[in-house]
């Protein structure tokens, strides 16, 4: 068996706009950590947190509606292998997006603070479509939050 996270949310922007923050490096420099590359060769993003902390994932799918990705290598073992989704949904002038991260072995403690980390992440990608300034780590102390 294997435990998925999902999440739903409208979002004031096209679905080209979404598209370019999830798929460029510019793009998630702006909602979920400002140091963050791609090799576009490769089809590899590096998201680094701190100066020694990286996740690797490779994209498997990209679509102007739906984007996959799968987590290579990770500062948490639990998220390697798993797959990231976003599909999108115009919906007159918004967008929904469609969110999930499949594969975790455990329905556990940190099943949940990943749940919560994209929860956060999440609407961080909403307020820099919809406002032009997001809060990508390391502007985020989660450490505040699990003791």
């Amino acid at each position: 068996m294997s435990y998925n996270i999902k999440h739903l949310l409208s979002i004031n922007a096209s679905v080209a706009q979404i598209h370019v923050a999830l798929t460029t490096a510019t793009g998630i420099r702006n909602w979920w950590t400002d140091n963050a590359d791609l090799d576009e060769t490769r089809g590899i993003f590096r998201f680094h947190y701190g100066q020694t902390v990286e996740t690797t994932v490779k994209v498997v799918l990209l679509k102007d509606a739906l984007i996959s990705w799968k987590v290579m290598t990770s500062f948490r073992p639990e998220q390697i292998g798993t797959s990231i989704s976003f599909a999108l949904q115009a919906k007159g002038d918004t967008t929904l997006l469609h969110f999930s991260q499949s594969g975790f072995e455990q329905e556990d403690d940190i099943f949940a603070l990943m749940n919560m980390g994209w929860a956060y992440y999440l609407v961080s990608l909403k307020q820099y479509l919809e406002t032009g300034k997001g809060a990508p780590s390391p502007h985020v102390d989660f450490s505040i939050i699990v003791k």
